[in-house]
Parts: C-alpha cells; structure tokens; sequence
C-alpha cells in the first residue's frame, strides 16, 4: 500500500509500500522529530522555530522546510536520501561529525556498515516517481528493482543464476498495472524470462 500523511504542523508525508512512520501526535515547542523505517517522500512545512528532524536506522536528518525524498529499508545496505528543493543536513546519529549539507539534485548514500556518505547528482523525478504513480528505474541492479517489485506487489523471487541479480536495468513502469504488464516490460529490455514454479517467480535469462 502506498499512504499520505499530514502532520499537526503540516507537513505531508507520503509513505511507499512496506514502510513506517513513527510520530508525536503534537510536537514540543522547540523541535519536531519523527522515525522513518523503508521509503518516505516528506514536504516538511516551514517553521523558523521549530527544526525537523527525521531518524532512520543510525542516521539523522536536519530539514530546513524543503521537499526530499528518503529510502531507508532494513534489508537495504545503503539509506538512500534524495533532496528535490530546499536544504537538509546529514550526520549519523549521536554522532559529533560536522554535518553534510545536502542542495537539490542531489542524493546522499549513507552506508550503513561504516557509517561513511557519499553524495552523486541524480534525476529527482525518477527517484520521487513512485508517490506520482510510477516505477522508474535508474541504472538499478535487477535485484534492487525485484526487491522494490516484491513489496509492492508482494511476492517471492528467486534467480535461476546468482549473476542475473547485478544486471543493470534503465526504465519506468504504471506503478497501479497488473504485475504481468511490469515484468513484461522488463522482458522486452532483454536477456531475461520470468517464470511461476511454486507460487515464485523464477528469473532466468532468454
């Protein structure tokens, strides 16, 4: 399921399949905080007195009344944050590392091992398509896109060759179409085949 939110200050929250936001039900007078656990597109209301603050796993977000997105999925190796307009600070959390100020058409990598971050420049309309109604896949590996597949449409996958997992695919998909029409499109980018055996989808190659 897909959910919107709007917080007592505001702000809207859009939240992708399988995710959870955990929020006061009013903020205190000096801040507003919330936990994000899988995807979430925030569109934080202004409030010169009051800073927002977003936690996922060992990272913290400072938002400065912006719009961004955040991926943050357990099984995920990575927390993926998006900022689309505005500005927002990265640091882990309980951590005295200077912050990461992070500008539009920008995507933080935070990676969850060693808690180091990386920064790359991205198309923001692909990383945000989702909460607009679409699946768009950029340089994703074909594990990454399934696991995203898989929570939407909830289902098992498995690769009939380990190697078909790291293939890089470049497209878009109606986020509402059957799963068929999804996998179909997918097909015809080619190499791969998809198959049912046991209530599992089965990847293979042509």
């Amino acid at each position: 399921g897909e959910f919107k939110i709007t917080l007592e200050d505001s702000t809207e929250v859009w939240l992708n399949a399988e995710s959870q936001l955990i929020y006061p039900e009013s903020f205190t007078e000096s801040e507003r905080r919330v936990t994000v656990r899988g995807e979430a597109y925030f569109k934080v209301a202004k409030d010169s007195l009051r800073p927002f603050y977003v936690e996922s796993g060992d990272m913290a977000i400072r938002v400065y009344g912006t719009e961004f997105n955040i991926n943050a999925y357990a099984e995920e190796n990575s927390i993926y944050t998006t900022l689309v307009t505005g500005s927002i600070a990265l640091r882990p959390l309980r951590s005295t590392k200077a912050e990461l100020i992070l500008t539009p058409g920008h995507q933080a990598i935070f990676k969850k091992d060693n808690h180091s971050t990386s920064v790359r420049s991205v198309d923001t309309k692909a990383v945000t398509s989702w909460h607009n109604g679409r699946f768009t896949f950029e340089e994703q590996t074909l594990e990454q896109i399934m696991r995203t597949l898989s929570r939407w449409y909830n289902f098992d996958y498995e690769f009939d060759d380990d190697r078909l997992a790291s293939i890089i695919f470049k497209g878009s998909a109606p986020r509402y179409a059957e799963l068929s029409e999804v996998l179909s499109i997918l097909e015809k980018s080619g190499g791969i085949s998809f198959h049912v055996r046991e209530e599992k989808i089965i990847i293979t190659t042509d």
